[in-house]
């Protein structure tokens, strides 16, 4: 097209075409200037043409409606494409052979394959049954359409009102599919968070994940890297700002950062309330289905309560192929701890390989609920008796390290897993309890050695601190944490000392104040948050221990006839009490959990060596009451015919002596010189004994008895400065209250009438 030149270029047009035809050299070109007159006004009047208002018209229409679909393409796409599809019917009229029945039969042969195609891509995406068979359908319609369009044409009526109807349908099944209600509602959402994100501060957020739970809604966000870092917000005041938005309370949403991925930040929403109702009690609802030693509790772990968000399981491991895991339960008054212990009796009293043994002195709420389950119980009042639970325990561990030998106890009806539960620990082993010191050292023996034993401890306090446990062994060796509902911030942290770091809800808010919320911590940092199942009516639980009856679970025989007084309350069954003692051939083996024989000497004979002089009659044997082994020699314990019996007996020897040896203390490196111990005997005498700490000091070495205690044990028990200790132990030495035996940091201490002869030291 040409354009209109410019003056200064070319002039004046009638000039230029002058010039133009002068160039000839005096000969006359075939383009006269007539010729060039009469062509250039029609060149020069031709300019681009502008567009028709119409077409622009047209075009922008055609963009909004572009944009207006691909706003939804899967729903207003969809629909333009059947509107489309049915002209092109006609195109397969007009060229298909419509007068046989061949080419539309062959248009129509694609159907099938184009439907298992979409079927199966589309469902390996999705996993919908629904939304693929509205895919299959469509991709299947298409060559169908065109096999009926080859046939019988467009432009009649019952085609048009047909193709109507099954487009209307086909359309409908797919916009209202599971699958786009799904991306609906993610869009809703996305729409939901931006407005969130402008009014928490996170403009430049970006929303990854959006999933729908039980309760709410998750957010997964990704913060970018110039905003503020997940840990800040997690604790800021972020929580705050979305309860607001949404208009629920601020324990109804949680804020966690990812583990893997500083950047990404986790958002739950819970709009729904978690604690409408309690978890019923499957035990309770059906008791048919939780009978009484149905399961072993190798099977798998306690199943305690749910999470209300997920629907899971709270799930709480008390022994596994590793041994027992140790619980620690912390919750203020009326915090769930008994419903919590109630729980976990109860999923004992289902497995056929555990007994249980509880001791409760401040309150006595377990032995009471669950006494006729109960191997074992001790309540308010009942010191001794939990002293003598405390002393099987102790015997129990140790007996099964030897058996052991290095290995983990496998539990069976006839070894089972004991399972012991100190509920109010506080009266127990705390500061002012006055059995603590017999109480913490068993405890922490438990918690040191009973994981390889089979001897689980369950604790339970109103406060995680040392004036109620009385040692730190039980939170260090403890595998599961479990805390109710606290005071305040505070309590949270002592119970779990870093439950910010690893995302847990703090337990002083979370729950509303509803029944039996928990927090379960294991080791590792893992955790869950529900509620327990609902057994906080007295009697309802009365009524399912009486329904248990007691354990069907027997203590190996063989340590049970070690423990006074057990055989008087559990007697051993006559078959198991006879492979404990001795025929006239020899001691009969004992079977073992493991199915292996063992040998053990009679308690009675042993303490017959010990206490009673061997009475000899005449010439003849020594009488042993029918115990001995008929050589004249019953003095022993065991038969010295037996090689398993001998070495048994040399371990305990060996066993014994490094006891004594790592209790004696080292010599001191230098020698007292004699005016310091001039100066010594001179603070003793100027010395006054309190009499709480003389009567202190008895009762320890009378609990000690022959053992009696060395200086710095004394020291720790009452809790005095050493030198001040070491002068009013001298002044009691002095006073013959109690005797002393060697001297320096080896002395021991001992009541008169323990005290040892020049023999036995």
């Amino acid at each position: 097209m040409l354009g209109r030149p410019s003056r200064g270029q070319f002039g004046r047009p009638g000039n230029q075409a002058r010039r133009f035809a002068g160039r000839s050299g005096g000969r006359r070109s075939r383009h006269t200037d007539d010729m060039i007159d009469a062509l250039l006004p029609d060149l020069w009047q031709r300019r681009p043409t502008r567009p028709s208002p119409v077409g622009r018209w047209v075009r922008e229409a055609a963009r909004t409606y572009a944009r207006w679909v691909m706003r939804a393409p899967d729903t207003r796409g969809l629909g333009t494409g059947l509107a489309a599809w049915y002209p092109v019917g006609q195109v397969a009229h007009h060229y298909a052979a419509h007068d046989t029945l061949r080419d539309s039969l062959l248009l129509g042969a694609f159907a099938p394959p184009a439907a298992l195609a979409a079927w199966v891509a589309t469902y390996k995406t999705h996993g919908s049954p629904r939304y693929s068979g509205a895919i299959a359908a469509i991709a299947a319609g298409a060559p169908l359409w065109l096999a009926t369009a080859a046939h019988t044409g467009i432009t009649n009526l019952p085609t048009l009102l047909g193709y109507t109807v099954t487009a209307t349908t086909a359309w409908s099944a797919y916009t209202w599919s599971d699958v786009l209600k799904q991306r609906r509602r993610t869009a809703a959402l996305q729409a939901k968070w931006e407005t969130i994100a402008n009014l928490a501060g996170l403009e430049d957020s970006h929303l990854l994940h959006t999933k729908a739970t039980r309760t709410g809604v998750r957010f997964k966000v990704d913060v970018g890297v110039h905003g503020p870092s997940a840990s800040r917000l997690e604790r800021g005041g972020l929580a705050v700002q979305i309860a607001r938005c949404y208009g629920i309370g601020a324990d109804q949403v949680r804020v966690t950062g990812d583990a893997k991925n500083a950047r990404i930040l986790w958002i739950t929403v819970q709009l729904k309330d978690l604690w409408s109702e309690p978890v019923p009690h499957p035990a309770v609802a059906d008791p048919a289905a939780a009978p009484k030693g149905h399961r072993s509790i190798l099977d798998g772990p306690f199943v305690i309560g749910t999470d209300p968000e997920t629907g899971d399981d709270l799930e709480l491991v008390i022994f596994d192929e590793g041994g027992a895991r140790h619980v620690e339960i912390v919750a203020t008054n009326g915090g769930g701890k008994s419903n919590t212990l109630s729980n976990i009796v109860q999923q004992a009293a289902e497995c056929y390989d555990v007994l249980t043994i509880a001791i409760d002195l401040g309150k006595g709420v377990i032995p009471s609920l669950w006494g006729a389950h109960l191997h074992e119980a001790a309540g308010v009042g009942e010191e001794d008796k939990a002293l003598q639970l405390l002393d099987w325990i102790d015997t129990i561990v140790d007996e099964r390290a030897i058996a052991c030998a290095g290995g983990t106890h496998t539990p069976t009806p006839q070894a089972p897993v004991i399972i012991l539960i100190i509920d109010e620990q506080d009266t127990a082993t705390g500061m002012d309890s006055p059995i603590a010191h017999r109480v913490k050292p068993v405890l922490d023996k438990v918690h040191r050695r009973g994981r390889s034993g089979g001897v689980v401890a369950i604790t339970a306090k109103q406060r995680n601190v040392v004036q109620h446990t009385g040692t730190k062994e039980g939170s260090a060796n403890t595998y599961t944490k479990i805390v109710g509902r606290v005071s305040d911030t505070k309590e949270m942290t002592k119970a779990v000392p870093d439950w910010e770091t690893i995302g847990c809800p703090d337990m002083s808010t979370y729950g509303s104040g509803a029944e039996g919320v928990v927090l379960l911590v294991k080791a590792g940092g893992v955790w869950q948050a529900g509620r327990t199942r609902a057994l906080y009516d007295p009697d309802t639980v009365k009524a399912l221990a009486a329904a248990y009856g007691p354990a069907d679970a027997t203590l190996e025989p063989d340590i049970a006839a070690h423990l006074p007084g057990y055989t008087d309350r559990h007697p051993i069954p006559a078959a198991a009490h006879a492979t404990t003692r001795a025929t006239d051939n020899g001691p009969a083996p004992s079977a073992a959990p493991g199915g292996t024989a063992q040998t053990r000497p009679d308690p009675g004979q042993d303490r017959q060596a010990d206490t009673a002089p061997t009475a000899a009659s005449g010439n003849g044997p020594a009488d042993t009451g029918g115990t001995g082994t008929g050589d004249g020699d019953p003095g022993w314990g065991f038969d010295p015919t037996n090689e398993a019996e001998v070495d048994k007996a040399a371990k305990g020897l060996v066993a014994k002596l490094d006891e004594f040896i790592n209790e004696t203390s080292p010599p001191p490196d230098q020698a007292t010189t004699l005016d310091a111990l001039r100066n010594a005997q001179h603070a003793i005498d100027n010395t006054t004994v309190p009499d709480d700490v003389t009567q202190a000091v008895v009762r320890f070495l009378a609990d000690r008895g022959p053992k009696g205690a060395r200086r710095d044990e004394l020291t720790q028990h009452l809790g005095m400065a050493t030198s001040t200790a070491a002068r009013r132990l001298g002044k009691l030495v002095h006073d013959k209250i109690i005797v002393r035996a060697g001297n320096g940091k080896a002395a021991r201490y001992y009541l008169p009438a323990h005290a040892p002869d020049d023999h036995k030291q």
